[in-house]
This record gives structure tokens, C-alpha cells and sequence, in this order.
């Protein structure tokens, strides 16, 4: 497999280096390998990681260059790598490590027309997504991560994720996402949405944060090592033909998890609205039976809630209706109670209310309805 070549040494990073360096060192061995006969290390021009924010706008077809902290002071490593991911992500150190430290983050960079190529080391670092008010449109992008060492963990919504080795998968930097990598060294490629529109729509979405496998997945896989080897000799119009060609790989490879993913959450999905129902059922009288009560006590998101009972006018109404449905059958059985009482105890504060929510469900009043059973 062709990487890029890591050059732990003075001439290559541009700084001294200390016997506190071991760590490095032993991790530039792993590197080493990244040179095969077919693909010299010359080929690729090697480059300070720029400081400047990520034109992410920009994906005109480019030959790869390995980008490094490694040419800056100890001190700048982390601030450099920092305002160069900060058009798509915030990062952050994680606990106890200082900036005096040094952080290293070295990997070859590619554009591909379609799609950013991203091989490399990444140091332990914590993710979050941009402020909603530093969105962009021109933010639509997702991560596709493919690890060969290290650890990461991401939380989207009520999703969670421990990756590992061999691990890939789908983060969108529109979501509402947190993680963190440690010692992170494999792939990172940059998707831009339009780029996927036609083929999948907005699929790559619901797979957001969701480890990946399958046979596809393992191809495709496959596909991008094998790619990793041959972008140092494609020329930029060759650049562009593979980079269409691994959306289309991309996108035929996650189908069948989409797929699964769309059987299984539609049965997720009814086994939640049995869960939800039995729930109101039982809990009619309480006056704190409301949506963002329920989904509490269910474990799940409101919107979650809301998808479940969108075949049934949403779940507000359903409450009501079931609420009404009890009171109905309690009017028509009872007669010692009043009417407001009967309301009170499902919920209405009211009998008014009560009494034009009733109508409007039976066409009728409670009291009618209470009149109809002496008969």
C-alpha cells in the first residue's frame, strides 16, 4: 500500500527533535512502509500544512503533496492545524495535553474533482460541529473515515459510535456531531453533497454515524487502498475521471446498508409506536402526558416521537383523541360524575374546551352524549 512518506528526521521536519520524540519515531517506522517500488517517494511534493482556512469550495483536480505540522515550532503544530480545519470543523486538545506538547497531523492531500483524498496520521483531538451561525451552504459535506490504527468515537443525535481499526464510516458536518480520534492514522475523504445528490439523494445522511459492513463495504474498502497507490500518477484530468468514479463506488456501496437501514428502522419505528401507545394508555389522567414528556420517558428524541405518529396527525392529537375516546366511553358509563370532572381527569382545565374538543371529534356534546345512554 502507498502512503506518503513520513521523514521523522531534522532536514525533513525543519525542527529539532528530542529523545521525548520516541513515540514519533516508533510511529514513523509504521510509515516507512509507504514507498513501494512502482510509487517513489519523490513523486510526492511535500508541504508545510498551510495555514489558512480549507477553500473547501475549491476541488479543481490537483496531484497529490503530503501536508505536515511537523516544519513548524512545537508551540504553532496544534493553532496551524486548528485555522486549517476550521472551514469544515472545530477541534479541540484533549484533557491534560498543552500546546508546548506539540501535534503532529501529516497526511497527503489530493482533490479529485468530486471528491478530497485524505491519507494519513491525525494526533488524538476532539471534534464538534461548526456554530449554526458559521454554517455555510458551502458546508454540505460529509466526512467518509477509513481507519487503519487508533480509536474514534462520535455521538450524532442519539447515535454512538466506537470505531476501530478496519472501521469506516459517514460523519455529515451538518449534523449536530461530537467525537474525538486518538492516534488516528487511515483515510479521511471530504464528500461534497451535490456530488452524491443524483445518485443516492440524501441516503448518506441516514447513514450518518453508523459503523459500515458488508460484502460492498469491503470492496470498497478494497477500492480506496487501491486508489491510495495510484493518484501520485494521475495526471489532473485523470484526477477528475477517478474521482466521479469513486462517488459512483461509493455511492453503489452503501445502497444495500441504506437498504437495511430503511427495513430496519421501519420496523424500529413500529415497535416504538406499539411502545408510545401503550405508554398514553396507560397515563391518560396525567397532566403531564406531552410529547417532550413521552419521549423522556421513552428514551428518544422528540423528532424520533414525532415520525412515529405522523401516520396519525401527529402525536398531540393522538393523545387528545385517545383522551376524548376515554371520556366518551366514562360519560356513557357514569352518570354520577359532572362533566367537568370527567374533563379535569383527562386533561382539559376547562369543560369549554373540553366541550368543543368533544364536538368537533363526535359531533356531538358531552352532555348529549351523556343523554343518549340514559335513553
Amino acid at each position: 500500500m502507498t502512503k506518503p512518506v513520513r521523514r521523522h528526521n531534522n532536514e525533513a521536519a525543519g525542527i529539532g527533535r528530542t529523545a521525548s520524540d520516541g513515540r514519533l519515531r516508533e510511529e514513523a517506522r509504521s510509515w516507512e512502509r509507504l514507498v513501494t517500488n512502482s510509487a517513489p517517494a519523490a513523486a510526492i511534493d511535500r508541504a508545510p500544512l498551510p495555514r489558512e482556512p480549507r477553500n473547501i469550495g475549491d476541488i479543481t483536480p490537483a496531484p497529490p503533496q503530503v501536508l505536515s505540522t511537523l516544519p513548524y515550532d512545537r508551540s504553532e503544530h496544534f493553532s496551524v492545524w486548528k485555522a486549517r480545519i476550521s472551514s469544515l470543523s472545530d477541534v479541540g486538545l484533549p484533557d491534560g495535553k498543552s500546546l508546548a506538547e506539540g501535534f503532529e497531523v501529516e497526511y497527503m492531500n489530493c482533490n479529485m474533482a468530486e471528491v478530497v483524498f485524505n491519507s494519513g496520521y491525525f494526533g488524538t483531538q476532539t471534534f464538534k460541529c461548526l456554530p449554526r451561525r458559521l454554517r455555510r451552504p458551502a458546508i454540505n459535506h460529509w466526512f467518509l473515515f477509513h481507519m487503519r490504527s487508533g480509536e474514534a468515537w462520535f455521538e450524532t443525535g442519539e447515535r454512538r459510535i466506537h470505531a476501530r481499526p478496519g472501521a469506516i464510516f459517514l460523519i455529515s458536518l451538518d449534523d449536530d456531531f461530537r467525537g474525538r480520534i486518538r492516534d488516528y492514522d487511515g483515510q479521511l475523504l471530504i464528500l461534497p453533497r451535490e456530488a452524491f445528490a443524483a445518485a443516492v439523494g440524501d441516503g448518506l445522511d441516514r447513514l450518518s454515524n453508523i459503523l459500515l459492513s458488508g460484502s460492498l463495504i469491503e470492496l470498497l474498502c478494497d477500492y480506496l487502498r487501491d486508489l491510495e497507490t495510484r493518484v501520485v500518477r494521475m495526471s489532473p484530468d485523470e484526477l477528475g475521471v477517478a474521482g466521479r468514479a469513486t462517488v459512483e463506488m461509493i455511492a453503489t456501496c452503501v445502497r444495500p446498508s441504506l437498504d437495511r437501514l430503511e427495513q430496519t428502522g421501519a420496523s424500529l419505528e413500529s415497535a416504538l409506536s406499539r411502545r408510545a401507545r401503550i405508554h398514553i394508555q396507560k397515563h391518560l389522567h396525567e397532566l403531564d402526558l406531552t410529547p417532550e414528556h413521552l419521549a423522556n420517558q421513552l428514551g428518544i428524541s422528540r423528532s424520533k416521537l414525532y415520525r412515529a405518529f405522523e401516520d396519525v396527525g401527529g402525536v398531540t392529537g393522538y393523545i387528545q383523541r385517545q383522551r376524548l375516546h376515554a371520556a366518551h366511553a366514562e360519560l356513557a358509563s357514569n352518570t354520577d360524575k359532572q362533566v367537568q370532572e370527567i374533563a379535569y381527569r383527562y386533561g382539559f382545565n376547562f369543560a369549554s374546551d373540553f366541550a368543543r374538543a368533544f364536538r368537533r371529534e363526535f359531533g356531538y356534546s358531552p352532555r348529549e352524549a351523556r343523554n343518549r345512554q340514559r335513553r
